[in-house]
């Protein structure tokens, strides 16, 4: 099936961005990057833009194989340092928080396969300064969940007691589909111990026990672990992607990953056995659309023959929301969480319970409100009801909207 390829026009400093995105450009790459550099008219733009997408460091290093690197005002150049050490320093610290945990876990024998940032930092980049991540994702078999929550906190991290939710009533009901437990903190780092990588209540299904079977060694920060094969890596990191896309909060980092895990496999990716792994998981659509996504604004290598085949999966309108993320246009998380109420209305045919979970919803705990919506003074609080029942209204509006335009 042939594509229709719209390309949202960018401005010279939305294509430099994304242009600086691939770890290993080729000479041609770094040539139109180079030619970039001159059109570029607002820098204040550019450099805010490029460290809030995460990809400020990917551009650092890249400054001292660019001519045109002088016509980068030094203030631009003194921000990119300062951004890739901080990552640095950052990523160092995780590291070692990552070792003790891994080789706690090892020691007892409990098989361990480390996610995303902590993973691709160190493998995928080769550099640690380059990957920006805030916290460490593990994912463990659920009969070893809970020895592992133990040994965390032997070792000193303690469960983060945010109070920040809706109502124990609705908390419970959530509770019943965990993905990851409650982050464990210790100095300021995180940890999140996943038993799944999504919820249940998604079109697709990603099966544990699979990901296991797949799984292939690996060595993290010294430490022998466990990670996802070549397909799962890519499944994940796109349905990952697709979650925050659909909800308005998107992780820019996953674009980078994507871009240059595709970059990685340009040439040994066997896109066979991952249309079968997608179709497994009955995630075929999704995937391939950000494949298409990313191959059209990052140039990352794609065959031909799979654009051609897929490229119909990507809109205009999706065109036009990437094109929004990338200029800082993030929106918030609400409408994930959305899409969790509603398919516990859907699954739910006890009417009492039904009201009462609408009602814990639009008049949540103080708590939850005082966090929410940054609310100084107590007080205060009654005012910002009306307002979140407005929001819920629209929410509600807008999810119909989408159930109508996809039916």
């Amino acid at each position: 099936m042939s594509q229709k390829v719209f390309k949202m026009e960018l401005r010279p400093e939305d294509q430099l961005i994304l242009s600086v995105i691939k770890l290993h450009p080729s000479p041609v790459e770094m040539e139109q990057i180079n030619g970039l550099i001159p059109l570029v008219k607002d820098w204040d733009y550019l450099i805010n833009t490029i460290i809030n997408r995460g990809i400020g460091p990917l551009l650092y290093k890249k400054t001292a194989l660019l001519t045109n690197s002088t016509q980068i005002p030094k203030v631009v150049k003194t921000k990119l340092q300062q951004v890739y050490y901080k990552t640095f320093s950052r990523s160092t610290l995780l590291y070692e928080h990552f070792r003790k945990i891994a080789e706690a876990f090892t020691s007892q024998n409990i098989p361990v396969i480390a996610l995303k940032g902590v993973y691709l930092s160190e493998w995928l980049y080769e550099d640690i300064g380059l990957r920006q991540f805030s916290d460490i994702d593990l994912l463990v078999k659920e009969e070893d969940s809970a020895t592992c929550l133990a040994i965390l906190g032997k070792i000193g991290y303690k469960v983060s007691t945010s109070k920040d939710y809706l109502s124990k009533f609705v908390l419970s009901h959530f509770e019943k589909d965990i993905v990851h437990f409650s982050p464990m903190i210790k100095d300021g780092v995180s940890i999140e111990i996943h038993i799944k990588l999504h919820s249940k209540n998604q079109s697709y299904n990603v099966l544990i026990p699979k990901l296991w079977t797949n799984a292939i060694q690996a060595t993290v920060n010294g430490v022998p672990i466990q990670a996802l094969n070549d397909s799962d890596l890519l499944i994940h990191l796109c349905l990952h992607l697709d979650k925050h896309f659909r909800g308005g909060h998107v992780q820019f980092t996953c674009f980078n990953d994507i871009t240059n895990l595709l970059e990685k496999y340009a040439n040994t990716m066997d896109w066979e056995s991952l249309t079968e792994a997608c179709r497994f998981y009955r995630c075929e659509e999704i995937v391939y659309l950000y494949i298409v996504m990313i191959h059209n604004y990052m140039h990352a290598t794609v065959p031909i023959a799979i654009i051609d085949k897929y490229g119909y999966l990507l809109t205009q309108k999706d065109e036009q929301l990437f094109c929004k993320y990338l200029k800082g246009n993030v929106g918030n998380d609400s409408n994930v969480m959305l899409s969790g109420h509603f398919e516990y209305m859907k699954n739910t045919q006890n009417l009492s319970e039904k009201i009462r979970y609408i009602r814990d919803v639009l008049f949540p705990s103080k708590s939850f409100m005082l966090s929410r919506y940054q609310i100084k003074y107590p007080s205060l609080v009654m005012f910002y009801y009306p307002y979140r029942c407005y929001i819920g209204i629209r929410g509600v509006v807008n999810h119909l909207k989408k159930l109508v335009v996809n039916s």
